[in-house]
């Protein structure tokens, strides 16, 4: 339902639904029975189910918290670009986002399968059953981890837009220098609006290897990233 690529509101909820009993029958032997539960009455066995759906969601929240950072970075570009005003459909959010939004999670998702991301998530899933075993009760003070992984989310994502940011803000003050010299010359209308995206779109396609270090160590950070959520729940 919110995981990062499966959560997503394009794919449909038939493939969903069967997707989720596949991999609960596959993670069923992943499972300790070693004390089994005594269901005393409907609304115990409710209780449990409502439990364990909680821990499921806070984890595939996490990770799509975690994956976000590429959206965060992708409307930073549009914004440096000037490309923001030009949106596109996006199915994902059931709205319209921006052309470089869309295209850098095209990329971040092909990156995230290709290093496994999804695999992380699943062995995730099997460490909660090993720190929170059935019946255990929950602690809701995951917040605070939750808003670190805000924090991580912002700065990894200006950490990918760095390098257009660095370039457009140089050429904006270059572009001020000249007109406040010239004024007379409108350098901004007549070579700002063609140069800017240009010069955007370069720098753009120069960094790309650096979006690929950085998804790599925030794909293998999850993974610890996660662990802290799962022990923020069980209360430690």
């Amino acid at each position: 339902m919110v995981a990062p690529m499966l959560g997503n509101k394009s794919v449909p909820s038939q493939v969903q639904v069967i997707f989720s009993v596949m991999l609960a029958i596959v993670l069923l032997p992943f499972v300790p029975f070693h004390n089994p539960l005594a269901i005393r009455s409907n609304l115990y066995l409710i209780q449990l189910i409502i439990q364990e759906v909680t821990i499921g969601v806070v984890i595939g929240f996490a990770a799509a918290l975690i994956f976000s950072a590429v959206q965060v970075a992708g409307e930073i570009f549009g914004m440096k670009i000037g490309f923001s005003i030009a949106k596109i459909i996006d199915p994902s959010n059931q709205g319209s986002s921006g052309i470089l939004t869309s295209l850098y999670t095209l990329f971040g998702g092909l990156l995230f399968l290709y290093l496994n991301g999804h695999h992380v998530i699943i062995s995730a899933l099997v460490d909660s059953f090993r720190y929170i075993p059935l019946g255990s009760s929950i602690s809701f003070g995951v917040a605070p981890v939750l808003s670190s992984l805000v924090v991580k989310i912002f700065a990894i994502g200006i950490k990918i837009s760095a390098p257009v940011i660095v370039v457009m803000t140089l050429l904006y003050l270059s572009f001020g220098f000249i007109t406040k010299l010239s004024p007379q010359m409108n350098i901004y209308f007549n070579v700002g609006f063609i140069l800017g995206p240009i010069l955007g779109i370069f720098t753009l396609i120069l960094s790309l290897p650096l979006f690929r270090v950085l998804m790599t160590n925030l794909t293998n950070d999850m993974g610890f990233d996660l662990i802290k959520v799962i022990r923020a729940l069980k209360g430690t």
